[in-house]
């Protein structure tokens, strides 16, 4: 009894602790919530309230681009004569031409909101994905003929100083601006607006951009002069202007790409580059030399990418021959370069919280509110709030299209009811909007569906508050009223048969869950039964392109001028959320079409209101003035209202800019939206640091950048028609003698040592096996990456995109049997053809990813350092921790250590590695106020050259994922070296050494200990692999370019080569990690023989 109740009393106190923890935890952890209400001073709520209420005032519009007369010439105060201490330095060392040969006579000049600037700083930003950086193309350059200013109007000249429209609209003449050119010092003419309107476009078979047509009838692009360039159109188009200055870049650089074109390019050349990047088509050569990340292609941006590199950071430097000034003749950008870092989209707030990030408003959500605004002091940042372009920031978006099955009733309800606007309009008044704005919101913004808003000209009070009421008895009665009066066990309504009702409302990350667990039961309330998904991107879109989703959340898109961007009043795309097929019949001209029922997409019934609104939106692109525009789209605004489109809850807050403190001509107000190119139409050219801080070292590199392309590695040099030298040689020869060191050294323990010769011949079957049961894997779910995107690409309408996807199967071989792929795969071909294009795993080559056309021996080589040193690390510290720990509490078993060092193991055990990490990452902030995530910190980032300092601050970082990644593995090796060594410590051997006075010390460490770390030592052939797969949601968490992350991507994009080659890896990681702790067992278990025990 006393034994029993001595257990049932530790379990007692076992439990007692658990709940002492999980209650501290609970009470440092939640939210500070105060026992009365907080009072605020009049000053701070009304600063508050001011900076929230966002409006375009039309009166006092901001414009940046100056009306200058050229005539002038050297005399005017704007004429070229200032530059960057970089270029000025460049300029005098005869690097590059003078500033007014590089930026010509007829500069665009532009007046930053502060005046006139300080050169020098690193802009640091933060994107969501590599991708994302691909944004600099255009919301980060903003290069198009004309441009929208701030405030959205006036459109202003651009690369065009000056148009001339005829009065039928059908004729628009843009002048360009003399002596620009590319950033490789190449003219810019209109022959390269020519060119890419002739071969880019007309060529490729690409369906038209929209704003090159009107009336259904395609227009043409004519060169009149080397200056002077027409867009001609069979019918009247009075909306191009502003079509233009939305993200179109009408132009490519003819003397870069003319030679590579299929048509009229250089045979030899396309061959030899197809030859050494390993692509099997012209046109996939073609387009990737069209990339964001392709060194060599000249630009017209502000700042430029020279240097490729696989991973982030990326960095663009200042363009040379950027053709902009202020007005004192200082040549623009002011910054000198932009520095791109990648994390999760969910951390990205935390980074400007933390200093991270100079100016952005991409992926500043309106549910970080709070966390930016209190967080302004010690992150060194203002909060910026500019007028949102987009008049939603969450809605639900009914699919009037969705598919109906022929074996699937429930399909068939679903299309009938979907496409009942009584159905649309009962679900939009069973929301009860005001309570979702309250909770989640907190009170900001009043309910209302999507529309331009009260400060748009096209503003339609009727759309605004259609259907917002909050009326359940009404919904009710409507759904009653359509034959949904039936209802089941539940209390739920069901089909008309009598069959379960089952609504599915799918998001992504993009949006977040927001306030759909509100609608979901406010629904139910009334009788209807809706279920929240969360999907990933791919399944959304495979879904959205298969129109077998009932409801889709998204936001809205820059309703504020709708004659732009009409997508949430008329289904005019396949990104018409309401009706994509309706959409993209549309997008392919379907209302010209001869026979209207053969183009993509389905054809909306005559009489219908989707086809009207079309129809209407066709009679307002031709309209002869801006108020004929507008009378026009007030029929297309009431319809939408009427038949309720999409179910939107409020108005939207205002968009969030951080700012950092001293970073300056950042207009206080403005209108931000993607059709914008946001923040691009706020001068970005302007900006600058008061007190630009980088060091000597980085302007060192922004200075080599500036006249030194370093390529990809596979790049082709024209002039020898061999591959580029990247100044790595000495590098590729040490890492290949290194190479034949290890392998020599293989060969030699092998012969000298027969034990680890069998192992090493027995690790060639298995990797084949392994390979084949990898390869067989990941073939085996339906669909692969090029499927997937054909069905994005579909929801463009873009043809021809569509046909280059279909080409990327045969660069990748999905046209062949699988054997032959994953002979392919292997590299088998290669031991007949010795081609470069042929080589596989066998020659160490792990392909090109299918998402990023990129080798993956690069993207993996670039993240193999960092995870190696946290494997490591990790492994030092579990040994360094584990064991002396595990002898303790082995030889002071239960004692008062014991139970404590017991109960913190348990601990480290029970707590995910990731919580461990957010845990770290808030107590480090709020209480020590270091960020700890990422490799530096935001000092240290942009920094290329090594000091005492920043080497302090990796370690300060670098500590964080190896304690975080070993605390589980530590916990659970103390316990097996614990239980080992008091199995050991109980046999009569150590008795028998003891009572013949063997020092006990001695004693332990000469047996016990070695033998109780045989199961120990066995453990680490699976501790190797699973630091890498098990470290990858700690990777993301912390935002750290580790090898983890990439083969999550890899098998979430169904990336085939990606993620296969890392499986491969961490199956090497395995079969290498179970041969030293076999040679480990050699050498620590006296038992065991290199003999293997013969006779």
């Amino acid at each position: 009894m006393k034994r029993i109740a001595s257990t049932l009393g530790k379990l007692v106190l076992t439990f007692a602790g658990f709940y002492a923890v999980v209650f501290l935890f609970g009470h440092f952890l939640a939210p500070d919530i105060p026992d009365v209400k907080r009072e605020y001073s009049e000053e701070l709520l009304h600063e508050t309230e001011r900076l929230r209420e966002v409006k375009i005032d039309d009166e006092h519009l901001i414009v940046l681009q100056q009306d200058v007369d050229y005539e002038i010439g050297e005399n005017a105060a704007w004429y070229p004569k200032g530059q960057s201490p970089i270029l000025a330095e460049l300029e005098e060392e005869g690097k590059i031409p003078p500033v007014t040969e590089r930026i010509g006579s007829e500069p665009l000049v532009l007046k930053g909101v502060d005046g006139i600037g300080e050169y020098g700083g690193t802009w640091m930003r933060v994107a969501n994905s590599p991708g994302d950086i691909g944004v600099v193309g255009w919301r980060l350059s903003g290069v198009t003929l004309v441009r929208w200013s701030p405030m959205g109007y006036p459109i202003r000249p651009h690369l065009a100083k000056s148009w001339e429209v005829s009065d039928d609209k059908r004729t628009w003449t843009f002048h360009l601006r003399r002596g620009i050119r590319w950033s490789d010092g190449h003219p810019f003419t209109s022959a390269d607006i020519e060119y890419w309107w002739k071969y880019d476009t007309c060529y490729f078979g690409s369906t038209p951009p929209f704003w090159m047509v009107s009336g259904g009838e395609v227009g043409d692009v004519v060169a009149v002069d080397d200056y002077t360039v027409e867009f001609r159109f069979p019918n009247p188009h009075g909306t191009f202007l502003e079509m233009v200055a939305f993200n179109a870049s009408p132009y490519s650089p003819k003397h870069y790409l003319g030679p590579y074109h299929p048509e009229i390019g250089d045979r030899e050349l396309i061959e030899a580059a197809m030859n050494v990047k390993g692509y099997s088509s012209e046109r996939s050569l073609y387009f990737s030399l069209r990339g964001t990340r392709n060194p060599e292609h000249p630009r017209m941006w502000p700042w430029i990418y020279r240097t490729y590199k696989a991973n982030p950071p990326e960095m663009f430097v200042r363009n040379p021959y950027f053709w902009a000034v202020d007005e004192e003749g200082n040549q623009l950008p002011y910054i000198d370069r932009l520095l791109f870092e990648v994390r999760n989209p969910k951390l990205i707030p935390i980074s400007a919280t933390s200093g991270a990030i100079s100016m952005q408003t991409r992926h500043m959500r309106y549910e970080d509110y709070t966390l930016l605004m209190e967080n302004r002091d010690n992150g060194g940042y203002e909060v910026y709030h500019w007028f949102g372009a987009s008049r939603s920031i969450f809605a639900l978006w009914p699919n009037i299209n969705r598919r109906v099955f022929p074996d699937n009733k429930e399909s068939k309800w679903k299309s009938e009811f979907l496409g009942k606007k009584q159905f649309r309009q009962a679900l939009s008044i069973a929301i009860d909007r005001q309570e979702i704005i309250d909770a989640v919101y907190a009170g900001v913004g009043e309910p209302a569906q999507i529309a331009p808003g009260r400060e748009s000209p096209y503003h339609s009070e009727k759309l605004l508050k259609s259907y917002t009421q909050f009326d359940p008895a009404t919904a009710n009665r409507i759904f009653d009223e359509i034959g949904l009066d039936g209802r089941d066990s539940e209390g739920m309504r069901t089909f008309p048969d009598g069959s379960r009702m089952t609504w599915y409302i799918d998001f992504t990350d993009f949006t977040g869950e927001g306030p759909v667990q509100f609608i979901v039961d406010d629904w139910a309330k009334v009788g209807i039964r809706a279920i929240q998904r969360e999907r990933s991107r791919p399944l959304f879109n495979t879904e959205k392109v298969g129109l077998m989703h009932d409801f889709t959340v998204w936001t809205g898109e820059s309703e504020f001028n709708p004659i732009v961007e009409p997508r949430s009043f008329v289904a005019t795309e396949a990104e018409s959320h309401f009706a994509p097929a309706y959409g993209m019949w549309y997008r392919l001209f379907g209302l010209y079409a001869d026979d209207p029922s053969s183009v993509g997409g389905s054809e909306p019934p005559l009489d219908s209101d989707i086809r009207k609104g079309q129809l209407l939106l066709e009679k307002a692109y031709s309209a002869s003035s801006e108020e004929e525009r507008i009378e026009i789209f007030q029929e297309i605004l009431d319809i939408a209202a009427e038949n309720v489109w999409s179910i939107s809850i409020a108005t939207p807050p205002p968009r969030l800019v951080v700012v950092k403190d001293g970073f300056r001509n950042v207009p206080r107000t403005a209108i931000a939206g993607n059709n914008y190119s946001t923040p691009a139409n706020a001068g970005i050219e302007t900006y600058y640091f008061e007190s630009p801080a980088d060091s000597e070292g980085a302007i060192a590199r922004i200075k080599e950048e500036m006249i030194t392309i370093t390529p990809a590695p596979d790049t082709l040099d024209p002039a020898t028609m061999t591959v580029k030298d990247d100044g790595s040689s000495l590098g590729k020869l040490f890492t290949r003698l290194l190479g034949i060191l290890v392998v020599a050294f293989f060969v030699y323990a092998g012969i000298r040592h027969p034990f680890i010769g069998k192992r090493l011949l027995i690790m060639i079957p298995t990797l084949l096996i392994i390979s084949i049961a990898t390869f067989i894997i990941i073939q085996a779910p339906p669909g692969d990456f090029i499927q997937t995107k054909i069905l994005q690409l579909q929801l463009s309408g873009d043809t021809a995109a569509i046909e280059e996807t279909m080409r990327l199967r045969e660069t990748f071989h999905l046209d062949k049997p699988m054997v032959e792929r994953y002979m392919i795969w292997m590299g088998i071909p290669w031991f007949t053809s010795f081609s470069q294009a042929d080589k596989g795993l066998l020659q160490g080559d792990f392909g090109r990813s299918m998402e990023t056309q990129r080798s993956v021996n690069e993207i993996v080589g670039a993240r193999i350092e960092l995870t190696i040193i946290v494997s490591i690390g990790t492994s030092l510290f579990t040994s360094a921790v584990a064991f002396p720990i595990g002898i303790y509490s082995a030889v002071k078993r239960y004692t008062i250590g014991d139970y404590v060092l017991t109960f913190l193991g348990f601990l480290g055990m029970c707590i995910p590695n990731f919580l461990f990490a957010i845990l770290l990452m808030y107590w480090s902030g709020k209480y020590f106020c270091i960020n700890v995530s990422g490799l530096f910190s935001p000092e240290f980032a942009a920094t290329p050259e090594w000091s005492l300092a920043k080497v302090l601050d990796l370690l300060k970082h670098m500590w964080v994922p190896i304690v975080v990644i070993a605390v589980a593995g530590t916990a659970s090796m103390i316990r097996t070296m614990r239980g080992n060594l008091i199995d050991e410590l109980s046999k009569p051997y150590v008795t028998t050494a003891m009572a013949k006075g063997v020092p006990p010390f001695k004693l332990l460490m000469k047996y016990p200990v070695r033998l109780a770390l045989n199961p120990f030592i066995s453990g680490i052939g699976g501790l190797f692999p699973s630091i890498v797969s098990g470290g990858s949601i700690v990777a993301i968490v912390l935002s750290l370019p580790m090898v983890g992350p990439l083969l999550l991507d890899g098998l979430m994009t169904e990336d085939v080569y990606l993620a296969g080659s890392m499986l491969m890896v961490l199956s090497l990681l395995g079969m290498v990690g179970t041969l030293v702790s076999d040679l480990l067992l050699l050498w620590l278990d006296p038992r065991i023989r290199m003999e293997g025990g013969a006779k």
